[in-house]
């Protein structure tokens, strides 16, 4: 159970910060929430929850975003 917890706060710890790096490339690049929504063919809200680290996107949201931002996966998520 405890193993368990701590890979969960880890977890979310880790997509807080992928969601305040997504926000400070996104603003960047001048682009808004909505502009990189419409890139990613996803809801605004969607861009919004993920920037507050509450939501941890889908693969192809992962790939989307990287398309977005002209950088490779791996870069987005180091």
């Amino acid at each position: 159970m405890f193993a368990t917890f701590k890979v969960v706060k880890y977890y979310k710890s880790e997509i807080a910060k992928l969601g305040k790096k997504i926000k400070k490339m996104r603003e960047s690049k001048g682009m808004t929430q909505e502009n990189l929504s419409d890139l990613c063919q996803v809801d605004i809200r969607t861009i919004q929850r993920l920037e507050k680290g509450e939501f941890g996107s889908g693969l192809h949201l992962i790939y989307a975003l990287a398309d977005a931002f002209e950088i490779s996966v791996p870069e987005l998520l180091t």
